[in-house]
């Protein structure tokens, strides 16, 4: 006859276990991973990032959002290109209002900031 573990022990296993699982995902988050910033007066309707070799924009990363002045949000990576670091970000406010930061670091960065 089989012995099963007491429920509240059998709970704690399977949380510690999942503890487990999700561990090695967070260790594999893309370095170039970072928290946009708007403590600006403006709503930010579009965020482009681009590698800062390139000389085209890439798509709008906000998608069909915005951000509000005094909020933020983290935008990520889908894959980790190896060496490359530098990047352009381009924002523009919803009446058109344009903001740009050059050659950001993003490997060595967490969070970048747009302000008045």
């Amino acid at each position: 006859m089989r012995k099963l573990l007491p429920t509240p022990l059998l709970a704690l296993l399977v949380l510690a276990l999942s503890f487990v699982t999700v561990a090695p995902a967070v260790a594999r988050a893309d370095p170039r991973d970072f928290t946009l910033v708007n403590e600006s007066s403006v709503t930010i309707g579009y965020a482009y990032v681009s590698p800062a070799d390139v000389g085209d924009w890439e798509a709008d990363v906000l998608g069909d959002d915005v951000l509000p002045p005094q909020q933020r949000v983290n935008i990520t990576f889908s894959n980790d290109t190896a060496g490359r670091c530098s990047y352009d970000i381009k924002v523009v406010g919803t009446a058109g209002e344009t903001g740009y930061l050059w050659a950001v670091d993003l490997c060595a960065t967490a969070t970048v900031t747009f302000t008045d």
